[in-house]
């Protein structure tokens, strides 16, 4: 059995470390001792680093977090400010929320499979009219739009199919290892049907637009994990209660997409039949359901690009 450790630690501007367990363990210790000295005392830590690390936190944010009372009967002696003791309530409740959440999904950070039971069809073929241009060869960040997602679900690629009629997506997927449904007509149904031809008509089939370069793979998992607990609802991915895509189908599914023509979608299912149960799955992050349409919009995927790549980095 395992868990997840979390520290929650806050930075400034400069993303310089104030907050962390020293200095809630001082505040604690204040709480208790009733002086700042006796805490550093009972935590092996000298009084002027103790003094230090209050300091440094208070300027970070900007209020006092201990007010100190001199002389009297036992000396000096310190006590939480009104906001101390309210920042240190809920730094408590936030920092215990986010372990909370974080072993809650354990099953979602630790996948015991690869999925056998679902198929992946990256929708590929899109002519990119509204962008001028194939947006998913566009360099974002310094490589192809195309690569994110391809990059992405790697770990999951024996389960994808890349359905294209673009030769250079092809050859992007092909030197990862992807399975390609090459077709000339760029329609959206031949681009579904094309996909499915190549998987097995018993599996869940999840349709993924490639122009969601900050979809994760997380989220995909959940949404094979939402169909195996009710296999017959078709499954979209959400947060907030906006849904978009991914979707997943059920395999009954597959001989009507089978049959969708010209630019019918997955949605073409739910207008002839409004019975169909569809069941929202809640996205790991909320700019995983971003598409990218225009040009326009180009600066908020590379603000967040380069946004994500530093927490990565941060981490380590």
């Amino acid at each position: 059995m395992y868990k997840l450790k979390i520290n929650s630690i806050l930075t400034d501007e400069n993303d310089e470390k104030f907050f962390g367990n020293g200095p809630l363990y001082l505040l604690e210790g204040v709480r208790k001792y009733g002086s700042l000295s006796a805490t550093a005392k009972a935590m092996n830590m000298s009084y002027s680093k103790a003094f230090r690390l209050i300091r440094r936190s208070e300027e970070a944010l900007g209020f006092k977090l201990l007010e100190s009372v001199s002389g009297g009967v036992k000396g000096g002696s310190s006590a939480l400010s009104e906001k101390g003791l309210l920042f240190l309530s809920s730094y408590r409740e936030y920092a215990l929320a986010n372990r909370i959440y974080g072993n809650t999904h354990l099953d979602d950070l630790f996948p015991c499979e690869i999925p056998d039971d679902a198929a992946l069809i990256l929708l590929a073929s899109g002519k990119g009219k509204r962008f001028e241009e194939n947006k998913l060869l566009y360099r974002l960040n310094g490589k192809p739009l195309i690569s994110y997602l391809l990059d992405t679900l790697l770990p999951i690629k024996d389960s994808c199919i890349v359905s294209t009629i673009h030769e250079e997506v092809k050859q992007i997927g092909e030197k990862q290892g992807y399975r390609i449904a090459m077709h000339q007509d760029g329609s959206l149904s031949a681009s579904i049907r094309d996909g499915l031809s190549l998987i097995k008509k018993d599996c869940a089939m999840i349709f993924v637009q490639a122009d969601q370069p900050l979809l994760s793979l997380t989220s995909i998992l959940r949404l094979i994990k939402a169909h195996r607990k009710d296999p017959g609802t078709v499954y979209r991915l959400s947060y907030d209660d906006k849904q978009a895509s991914p979707i997943l189908f059920p395999p009954q599914y597959y001989p009507e997409l089978m049959k969708l023509k010209g630019e019918e979608g997955g949605s073409t299912l739910f207008k002839k039949d409004p019975k169909i149960v569809i069941g929202k799955t809640e996205a790991l992050l909320p700019w995983e359901l971003w598409d990218l349409d225009k040009k326009e919009e180009l600066h908020y995927f590379e603000d967040m690009i380069r946004f994500l790549r530093k927490e990565d980095y941060d981490s380590l």
